[in-house]
This record gives structure tokens, C-alpha cells and sequence, in this order.
């Protein structure tokens, strides 16, 4: 499996993008509120625009678990008008941010520094209150006080800012909004954001002490001699400030009598960071870690998981089937250890050893896209495409926005004759590879085979709109001489296979 960098020059291009992107969606005669819907097409927009420039971490079972950390959040709301999905973007920086339409990012940076599922659990909810509260479509309205002009300069500054540190541009720009406001505006959303999220936080049964170790571990950061100060700590100010507030709010909550009670953390922490770390960091990098590791006799179990990751990512699958049994050996109820295991097996062809630990796996843990996928392989490849898709639809319910699920749904339907959602969801998946020809091939052929569905007729008719878009953009870019253009790689498989 292999891990893009994206160069500078991408990213100056994406802020070219996104300047575009703003001046499409607000024309300058709108004298209207910036609205929910508004949100939600500018989110879907933005985050297009993140997936092409930002490495995003593709793994099943990280994936599973952030999410499922982030729903045990969102059900704490009484009511949102968001669907909301969680991404890590696969970068060391140690940051995370939101985007209207409730989409939430956090960096494999920011998760190595954590100490626990309740730290991890604490950045999403703060991020999960600012889209609650929202503070970007307020400064967005705010904004509208300028002319475009002024809008499209706010935006270039904040998008390249940062002394070309391209993750925190794009950061500071999502949390910051559309132009430069008055930082007592930024403390007062951070200061909302903080209120809001710790009570996400402990209604969702998390200790209440979370969101200061974590705050209180970024704001250490600060003083460090050798570093820049972290993209967080400079999208999200005062951070001094507001871990002794934060204490004040434990010290209240904890002086309740009625408060609600501690459960135990969804997954296992340490295990998802040794996924990160196994499959993510270089391979020396990664083996150095685990060795250090070793020396633990507590994580043992966390190395010989990490160690198994590295070795299946590196293709040496007798290793890896090796050190993840050794794993499951010792954490024998781990669907994220069983879920990887299952994989190996699949690789090694031993479809009757895969079937049974996935199946036990997914007693475990039966909303796991990851186990899903990887069922729906082996079905597949044992001949029952029904099961398979059985599978497949699943995980798509689950995680909608992967790509890996929606090519093997075209194979599958196609093969099943449903030919009108076979081109439907090859189109998904050749539009999110950016290969305009092929997405256009396949949504002209849904478009055809669907035409009964007025919603699926809408939906492919914008995009199809999109791609000549995108299209359009590609020629303008190439005939400009100064334009910086970022040519974006095929996606990595999205589950280790």
C-alpha cells in the first residue's frame, strides 16, 4: 500500500479552488441568510475538494472505530440536522477541524499524542459543536458585509497563509471562516464550542477529565523548543485560557450528584493507534516504535497487532497471519484485531479460516463496514454473490463515503444483471478517481437503465453537470501557463485485501 505527499503546489491550487468554489455558491446580488441547505452543498463541495488534496487514512478498521467513537457522541444530540462522518487525514501534524455540513477531520498527528479513547472522544465533540453552533455559516453571513472581492482576498489569505504549511491553511480557513475577524469573536466560538462539546463529552459517558488532558497536553506543545507551534493551537486560540476554565467545568461536574455515569470506551484505543502507526508511518519509523514497544509486557498484545499491520502492509502475509494470531491469542474478543486477521487470511487464500474469524468478528462488532468488506471478499471469491452483496450493502449503509465499496457493488450488481446500479456505483467510484471519462461512461448509463427513479435521475444529472465542470476547469488550468496543477493518484485500496 502506498502513501501520496501532496506538494505545495497542490495546495496553492486548492486554494485557487476553493476561492472559485466561493464565488460560485455566493453571488453578489444574495440578500438571503446562509441556510441549512446552504451548509450541507457547501460541505459536500468542500469536502470534494479535501478528498482530492488530502491524504485521508483508508483503513477499514481505523475508519470503523473513529466513527463509531464519533456516533457515540452524536447520538447525545437532541437534534441535528447533520449526518455527520469522521476522517483522519493521514499527515503527523497534530490538528483537527470541521466543515459545514458535519463533516469532521481529525490528523494522525493529533491521535498519536492522545492517551485514551475519552481525549479522542473530547476533539469530537469539540469539533462536533462548532458545526452544532454554527460558527462558520455565522461568520459566512457576517461576512457578506464585503463585496466579492474582498470575500475571494479574505479567502486567499487565509487558505495561504501559514508560511506554506499547507495543512494548517486549509485548516485555518475552515475554522476560521471567510475572513479575518476580531479574536474575541474566535474565543467566543472556541469558549461555545468548549461548553457544548464537554457536555457531548460526559453525556456520552466519558470522564468529564478528558477534555483538559488532551487541552492541556497541546498547550505543553506551545513551549516546545524544536517545533512550530501545532496547526490546533493556532486555529484554535488561548488554549491556557481555557484548560482552567475546562478544570473549573470538571470540578462543577464532579460536584453533581445526579451526574451521568462512566461507561467503557467502544474499542480498544491502543490497538488504533497501532493500525495508525503499522500502516501509515514509514516501515523503519514503524518498526522502531513497535520494538520499543516490546519492551512492555502490557502492550504486547498492541505490538504484535502493529507488527502484523506492517508486515501485512508490506506484503509479507505469513508474518503478519503470525503476529496476528498471536494477537488474538491474547485479546481474543478484538473485532479490530479478528477484522485484520480475517484479511490476512483472505490474502493467503484460506477462505474457510477467514469466514470463521470475520463471523466471529462480526458477532463482536456487527456495524463494522470493515468486517462487512471483508465478508463480502470472501463470499465473493467462494462463489455466493448474493451473500457478498448482501455484505456489500452494509458497509456501503454503514460508511457511504468510501469508494473500495461502491467498484466491487458495480462488479457484483453487474455480474447480478442489475446493470442500472452496477453503472451507478462504478460512476461513484471512477468519479471519486477523478477519471472523468470513464465516471461520464457509467453515469450516462445509469441515467439510461435509472430513469424510473426521479430522485437518481436529479442526483446523476448534477453529476454529470460536475464533471464538465471539472472538466472545464482541467482545459483552463492547462492553458494557463502559471497555473499550478496537482494531477491527483489513483486511491489506495481502501481495505488491506
Amino acid at each position: 500500500m502506498h502513501h501520496h505527499r501532496k506538494s505545495s503546489r497542490g495546495y496553492a491550487a486548492l486554494a485557487v479552488l476553493m476561492v472559485g468554489l466561493w464565488v460560485n455558491l455566493w453571488p453578489p446580488a444574495a440578500a438571503r441568510a446562509f441556510d441549512i441547505s446552504d451548509e450541507k452543498v457547501l460541505g459536500r463541495r468542500i469536502l470534494e475538494q479535501v478528498r482530492e488534496r488530502l491524504p485521508l487514512v483508508d483503513d477499514g478498521e481505523v475508519v470503523t472505530y473513529i466513527q463509531s467513537v464519533g456516533n457515540r457522541v452524536t447520538r447525545q444530540l437532541s437534534d441535528t440536522p447533520f449526518q455527520y462522518q469522521f476522517f483522519v487525514i493521514n499527515e503527523a501534524t497534530p490538528n483537527a477541524f470541521a466543515i459545514p455540513g458535519g463533516y469532521i477531520f481529525i490528523y494522525r498527528g493529533l491521535i498519536s499524542m492522545m492517551a485514551s479513547e475519552g481525549e479522542l472522544a473530547s476533539i469530537i465533540s469539540h469539533e462536533i459543536a462548532h458545526v452544532q453552533a454554527r460558527h462558520i455559516s455565522h461568520r459566512i453571513e457576517q461576512s457578506k458585509i464585503l463585496n466579492i472581492a474582498a470575500l475571494v482576498a479574505s479567502l486567499a489569505g487565509a487558505f495561504l497563509g501559514g508560511g506554506g504549511d499547507a495543512s494548517r491553511a486549509l485548516a485555518t480557513g475552515a475554522l476560521a471562516g471567510v475572513k479575518s475577524l476580531e479574536l474575541k469573536n474566535s474565543r467566543d466560538d472556541e469558549e461555545e464550542a468548549d461548553r457544548l462539546g464537554f457536555h457531548y463529552l460526559v453525556t456520552a459517558g466519558y470522564d468529564s477529565n478528558d477534555m483538559v488532558s488532551v487541552m492541556r497536553k497541546m498547550s505543553r506543545m506551545r513551549w516546545q523548543s524544536d517545533s512550530r507551534i501545532p496547526s490546533y493551537l493556532m486555529t484554535h486560540p488561548a488554549l491556557g485560557e481555557r484548560v482552567s476554565y475546562l478544570e473549573t467545568m470538571v470540578e462543577k461536574e464532579r460536584a453533581k450528584d445526579s451526574r451521568p455515569s462512566q461507561q467503557s470506551p467502544i474499542g480498544d484505543f491502543p490497538l488504533m493507534q497501532a493500525a495508525l502507526v503499522g500502516k501509515y508511518e514509514s516501515p523503519p519509523v514503524a518498526l522502531d516504535h513497535f520494538r520499543a514497544l516490546q519492551r512492555r509486557n502490557d502492550l504486547s498484545a498492541v505490538t504484535a497487532y502493529g507488527l502484523g499491520c506492517l508486515y501485512l502492509r508490506e506484503g509479507q502475509v505469513e508474518q503478519a497471519v503470525t503476529k496476528l494470531r498471536e494477537a488474538a491469542s491474547q485479546k481474543a474478543n478484538s473485532p479490530m484485531i479478528l477484522s485484520s486477521l480475517g484479511a490476512a487470511y483472505f490474502q493467503q487464500g484460506q477462505l474457510q479460516e477467514a469466514k470463521k474469524v470475520l463471523t466471529t468478528a462480526l458477532l463482536l462488532d456487527p456495524n463494522s463496514p470493515a468486517i462487512h468488506f471483508h465478508l463480502a471478499s470472501v463470499y465473493r471469491e467462494q462463489g455466493q454473490p448474493q451473500e457478498a452483496l448482501r455484505h456489500l450493502r452494509k458497509a456501503e449503509q454503514l460508511a457511504p463515503m468510501l469508494p473500495e465499496i461502491d467498484y466491487h457493488l458495480g462488479v457484483l450488481l453487474g455480474q447480478t444483471q442489475e446493470y442500472g446500479l452496477a453503472h451507478y456505483h462504478l460512476g461513484h467510484y471512477y468519479a471519486y478517481q477523478r477519471d472523468w471519462k470513464l465516471a461520464k461512461f457509467h453515469y450516462e448509463k445509469a441515467l439510461k437503465l435509472l430513469s424510473h427513479s426521479p430522485a437518481v435521475v436529479d442526483e446523476l444529472e448534477e453529476e454529470l453537470k460536475q464533471i464538465d465542470r471539472e472538466k472545464n476547469k482541467a482545459a483552463r488550468q492547462a492553458a494557463s501557463p502559471k497555473s499550478a496543477t496537482n494531477n491527483r493518484p489513483l486511491s489506495n485500496p481502501l481495505f488491506a485485501r
